[in-house]
């Protein structure tokens, strides 16, 4: 099955209590197998035995909406759910379009479930221009938010499995987020592992603290700088002058002995 074959929606996910926004992970679709990439977090890959059921969400329309993904794998979270500005049920007939939900019994109700209740009708009236405003508003936050999903399209995130030479002429920042040339994501968390230069210097004096508190990260270098990494390694190597920087990119699979979860602290406390 060629590259070029898959299908691609850009959005954002929650898995258990993470929540990426919206351009942060991409969904592929082929005919072997469902991969949801996040940024900074662990990839999951879903095969066809591995499905459940797919389920639409709508929180809010354009705003809050996507797809829930039910699967059997133990290893990964319960809650896993695919945020994007795409209508969810395209989403879901892509899927099927590929052969990956064959035979498996589809739930089309839109999540959070109808609620049962009865509702008191009232009269009352509102001006046509306060309709108009709100509409306006809505349209106009809907193209906004359209257009800054798709502008990363046409990028991809540097990972422990990718491989790249690649000299570096223009670099943007977007919380806390690197993006190179145009076309590269290097994760939130990548860190410097080796001595650092005297050139090298902290751009933003943090909130707290003062600057000699940490090492300088990948976000506070200027451009230009020639960037190095081998595949199946974390290492990124920068080249700068006459200076090499080793850089370690985040492990999505590592947890944090110090940063536990809500899950961890429960079983802390209610354990036997």
């Amino acid at each position: 099955m060629k590259e070029k074959d898959n299908i691609k929606y850009i959005g954002g996910s929650r898995i258990g209590s993470r929540n990426l926004t919206i351009p942060f992970a991409s969904l592929i679709i082929s005919e072997e197998k469902l991969e949801l990439n996040n940024t900074g977090f662990q990839n999951l890959i879903f095969y066809p035995q591995d499905l459940v059921n797919i389920e639409e969400v709508y929180y809010f329309p354009w705003i809050a909406q996507g797809i829930k993904i039910k699967h059997k794998i133990s290893g990964y979270d319960k809650n896993i759910i695919f945020w994007s500005y795409n209508d969810p049920k395209k989403i879901i007939q892509s899927i099927q379009n590929k052969g990956l939900l064959r035979d498996k019994k589809l739930n089309t109700e839109k999540l959070p479930s109808k609620r049962s209740t009865s509702l008191r009708k009232e009269k009352f009236a509102i001006s046509p221009i306060v309709i108009i405003s709100v509409f306006v508003l809505i349209l106009f936050g809907a193209v906004m938010l359209y257009n800054s999903s798709t502008a990363y399209d046409n990028y991809y995130t540097l990972e422990k499995s990718s491989k790249i030479h690649l000299e570096v002429r223009k670099k943007r920042i977007d919380h806390g987020t690197a993006f190179l040339n145009n076309k590269l994501i290097i994760p939130v968390g990548t860190k410097l592992v080796s001595d650092k230069p005297d050139w090298f210097k902290i751009k933003n004096q943090p909130i707290i603290g003062s600057q000699s508190h940490r090492n300088p990260s990948f976000t506070d270098l200027n451009e230009p700088f020639l960037i190095i990494k081998n595949a199946n390694t974390f290492d990124l190597q920068v080249v700068k002058y006459e200076d090499t920087l080793t850089f370690e990119l985040p492990d999505p699979n590592y947890k944090d002995p110090n940063d536990p979860t809500f899950k961890d602290l429960y079983h802390q406390l209610f354990k036997d």
